[in-house]
C-alpha cells in the first residue's frame, strides 16, 4: 500500500503547532473569555461526546464518518453494506447500541453490517460509553453507544418562530449528490415541530491511486418526523417518526460481499437490495424542584427490513421496548448521592421469508447505580437483574443473572485523578443474525443438546487524569488522560460449522443441514490495551491528540483475527485533531491519523500494512447572521490507498490478502442556507 510522506506531515503539522500560530489567537481578547467556558467540560470526560460541531466540521455523509476522529471507535469494512462498528475491540453486536433510546437490535444477514442509517444533520451528539455500569441497558458487554437527534428548537435561529433550513452537498470520491431540506416552527412558548427529509445518490466510490471499489453505491432515503416540548423547566416531551431507506447493488453472500475483495474475487453476482429502518420514539423527562424527582423514561418500536429485489423475499425484525428510570439526589453523613434506579423491557420478533420462520429475543432488566462523592473521592457502586429468553427453533436459551460493578476516583494533588472500574455484563440474544434463522432445523446441532448459557462479560479499567489552566501559555486549557483496560466475552453463542456458507460447495453426496451447528463457543475473546488522550487550547485555538493500542487474544494469550459479530482490532493508532476559529465567521481545522502496521497476527492469516491520512475542514458564515454556511472538507488528502484492520479480509490461492479498500482523496463541498 502507498504510504504518506512523513515530511509533508512535518511541514503541515508544525505550520499548525508553531508558536506564531497559536499566537494569532491572542489577538481576540473577548473571544477568549467565551470559548474557556466551552471546552473546560468537553474534552476528556470518561464518556466521551461526539457534539454537534464535530459532527458539522467534519461533513459526515453517513453514520461511519461521524467517529472518524474517535481513537477507541473503528468502523471497518469500506462500502455501506459492510461497515461495522467497534468500539475498544468489541463489535456492536455485543454493544448497546440506541438512537434517541431506541435499540438497533441483532444483525438481518451474515454478509451485511451492524451499522444503522441516519442522517448525520440530525444527530445532536453521540455518547460513547465504553465504562462498566448498570445503567447502560440490555446487552452492553462492551459498553454503549447512544445518538441523540435534534429538535425544531435546535434549528431555529434565536430570534425565529418559523424558519426552514436547505442543505446542498457534493462528494467527489463516490461522486455522491446530497440534498436535504427542513421544516421547523414553534408552536407556542414551549411546543415546537420539524420535518425533515434528506436523498443522497452516490456511485462505487474511488479507492486510493484511481481504482473503482464495484458494488459499492447506491440511494439513502432520511425522513423524520417530531414534536418537542422543551419549556425553560418542568416536564420534556419528544415524540418522533424516523424512516431510513438504503437501496443499492451487492453480492448477497460469500466472497465479495461483506469479506475479501469484490475486484479479485466475487462468488455471487450482486442483487439488488433495499434495506429499510422505521422508528418511533416517546420520550418523557421531569427534572423538579424537588432532589428525589429526576425522571427519565423512554418508549419505541422499531421496523428493520432488508429485502432482496431480485426475488421480493425480506428479512426482519420488529421490536418494543422502552426503559423508565429516576434519579434520586440527596446528601448523607456528609456523602452526596446520585442514586438511579430503573427498569427495561425490549422483545424483538425476527421473520424470515422462504422458508417462512420467526423467532423472539426478550429481556427484562432492573438496575440500581449509586454515584457517590465526597471530597476528593467518588463511588459508585451498581447492579443490573437480567431476566431473558431467545429462540434457536426447538430449543430456547433462557435464564436470568445479576452483574456488579464497582468504580472510584481520588482527586489528587497537583490536578491529579486516579480511577478504576470493574464490572459484569450478560447478554441472551446471542450474536447469530435473524438471516441464519430460517435455516435451522431438526437436524441442526443445538449445542450439544446442552442448555445454552448467557453470554458474558467482564470488564476492567484503571488510569490517570490531568487537568489544568495555565499551564504552558496564560489562559490555556490543558487535560491528559491514561486509560488501561480489559475486556472479556465469554460464551459467545455463535454458528460452527466446518463447510462454511450454507451454499458452498461441498463433497458429492454429503447433504448436511443449511445451518450445522449453534453452540456456545467455548474460547474466551480478550480485548486489552490502554488508551492516551490530550488536550490543549488557547484563546481561539483547540488541539486533541489520541493514541490507541489494544490486541485481540484468546485464552492463552494467542492473537485472535477480526471475528464477525464478535470483536477485533488493528494496528495502534494516533489521531492528531486541530481546530481553529481564525475570524468569528471562519473556522479551520486540520486531523492526521496514523495507523502502524498489524503484525501480530495468527499463524493462518496475513499482517496488515499500516497506513497515514490527513484531512482538511473549513467552515465560514459570510456574514449573514449565520443564515448561510459554506463548508470545504478533504478527506485523505494524499489519496493514500488502505484498508481499515477491522475490515474482514480473505486470501487468494498464493496467500496474499484481499480486502476492501477505503475511499481515497475525497472532496466535500456543502452550502447550508436558514430562512
Amino acid at each position: 500500500m502507498h504510504k504518506s510522506n512523513p515530511l509533508v506531515l512535518a511541514m503541515v503539522s508544525g505550520t499548525l503547532v508553531s508558536p506564531s500560530f497559536a499566537g494569532q489567537a491572542n489577538h481576540h481578547p473577548s473571544a477568549v473569555v467565551e470559548l474557556d467556558s466551552i471546552v473546560v467540560q468537553s474534552r476528556i470526560p470518561s464518556n466521551r461526546r461526539i457534539t454537534d460541531e464535530d459532527i458539522r466540521r467534519h461533513q459526515p455523509l453517513d453514520v461511519a464518518d461521524i467517529f472518524r476522529s474517535e481513537v477507541s471507535v473503528d468502523v471497518g469494512g469500506g462500502s455501506r453494506n459492510a461497515q461495522r462498528l467497534y468500539l475498544r475491540g468489541v463489535e456492536a453486536s455485543n454493544l448497546n447500541v440506541n438512537i434517541d433510546g431506541a435499540r438497533e437490535g441483532r444483525n438481518l444477514h451474515q454478509h451485511r453490517g451492524s451499522l444503522g442509517g441516519l442522517d448525520p444533520d440530525l444527530i445532536r451528539q453521540v455518547e460513547v460509553d465504553p465504562r462498566p455500569s448498570a445503567d447502560q441497558g440490555p446487552g452492553a458487554l462492551g459498553g454503549r453507544v447512544a445518538f441523540t437527534t435534534k429538535d425544531a428548537q435546535d434549528l431555529l435561529l434565536p430570534d425565529q418562530q418559523q424558519g426552514a433550513r436547505m442543505k446542498a452537498a457534493y462528494a467527489s470520491a463516490d461522486e455522491a449528490w446530497l440534498g436535504s431540506t427542513s421544516l421547523m416552527t414553534r408552536l407556542n412558548e414551549d411546543w415546537g415541530a420539524l420535518a425533515h427529509l434528506r436523498a443522497v445518490n452516490r456511485e462505487d466510490y474511488r479507492i486510493g491511486g484511481g481504482e473503482t471499489m464495484p458494488h459499492s453505491g447506491g440511494q439513502d432515503r432520511d425522513y423524520l418526523l417530531r414534536l418537542s416540548r422543551l419549556p425553560t423547566q418542568g416536564h420534556e416531551i419528544r415524540l418522533g417518526a424516523q424512516r431510513h431507506t438504503f437501496t443499492g447493488d451487492h453480492p448477497y453472500g460469500s466472497r465479495g460481499s461483506d469479506f475479501g475483495d469484490p475486484r479479485e474475487d466475487q462468488a455471487q453476482d450482486e442483487v439488488g437490495q433495499r434495506v429499510r429502518q422505521h422508528r418511533w420514539t416517546l420520550q418523557h423527562t421531569y427534572d423538579a424542584p424537588r432532589d428525589w424527582l429526576d425522571w427519565n423514561g423512554h418508549l419505541y418500536l422499531t421496523d428493520h427490513q432488508l429485502q432482496r429485489l431480485d426475488n421480493d423475499t425480506r428479512t426482519r425484525t420488529r421490536e418494543y421496548g422502552g426503559d423508565a428510570r429516576n434519579t434520586f439526589h440527596f446528601d448523607h453523613l456528609d456523602i452526596q448521592h446520585r442514586l438511579t434506579v430503573g427498569v427495561d423491557y425490549y422483545l424483538e420478533e425476527g421473520r424470515t421469508e422462504g422458508p417462512s420462520i420467526s423467532s423472539e429475543s426478550r429481556n427484562l432488566g432492573a438496575f440500581i447505580q449509586n454515584r457517590m462523592h465526597r471530597g476528593r473521592v467518588s463511588l459508585s457502586l451498581g447492579a443490573r437483574f437480567d431476566d431473558f429468553s431467545t429462540e434457536f427453533y426447538q430449543q430456547t436459551l433462557s435464564g436470568s443473572a445479576v452483574s456488579p460493578n464497582v468504580s472510584a476516583e481520588v482527586e489528587l494533588p497537583a490536578g491529579l485523578t486516579a480511577f478504576a472500574g470493574y464490572g459484569e455484563a450478560v447478554s441472551g440474544a446471542g450474536i447469530i443474525p435473524v438471516g441464519w434463522m430460517a435455516y435451522i432445523n431438526e437436524d441442526t446441532n443445538l449445542n450439544d443438546g446442552e442448555p445454552f448459557k448467557a453470554e458474558k462479560s467482564r470488564r476492567r479499567e484503571a488510569g490517570l487524569r490531568y487537568e489544568a489552566r495555565d499551564a504552558l501559555a496564560d489562559r490555556d486549557r490543558l487535560q491528559l488522560e491514561l486509560t488501561l483496560f480489559d475486556t472479556r466475552l465469554h460464551n459467545s453463542v455463535d454458528r460452527d460449522d466446518p463447510w462454511g456458507s450454507p451454499f458452498a460447495s461441498r463433497p458429492f453426496g454429503f447433504e448436511p443441514p443449511f445451518v450445522g451447528t449453534i453452540r456456545n463457543r467455548e474460547d474466551t475473546l480478550r480485548t486489552r490495551g490502554y488508551e492516551i488522550r490530550g488536550s490543549w487550547g488557547i484563546g481561539r485555538y483547540d488541539t486533541h491528540v489520541s493514541f490507541f493500542s489494544a490486541e485481540t487474544l484468546d485464552e492463552d494469550g494467542n492473537p485472535q483475527s477480526v471475528s464477525r459479530r464478535r470483536g477485533g482490532t488493528g494496528g495502534d493508532r494516533f489521531v492528531w485533531d486541530h481546530r481553529w476559529a481564525a475570524l468569528d465567521s471562519l473556522t479551520l481545522g486540520y486531523t492526521f491519523t496514523w495507523v502502524d502496521d498489524l503484525t501480530q497476527v495468527p499463524d493462518d492469516a496475513p499482517p496488515r500494512d499500516g497506513y497515514s491520512l490527513h484531512d482538511l475542514q473549513a467552515q465560514w458564515d459570510p456574514g449573514l447572521d449565520e443564515r448561510l454556511t459554506l463548508s470545504l472538507v478533504i478527506h485523505n488528502l494524499l489519496d493514500t490507498r488502505y484498508a481499515r484492520h477491522t475490515s474482514l479480509a480473505d486470501t487468494d490461492d498464493d496467500g496474499r490478502i484481499l480486502v476492501r479498500d477505503e475511499p481515497g482523496r475525497d472532496i466535500r463541498m456543502s452550502a447550508t442556507l436558514r430562512f
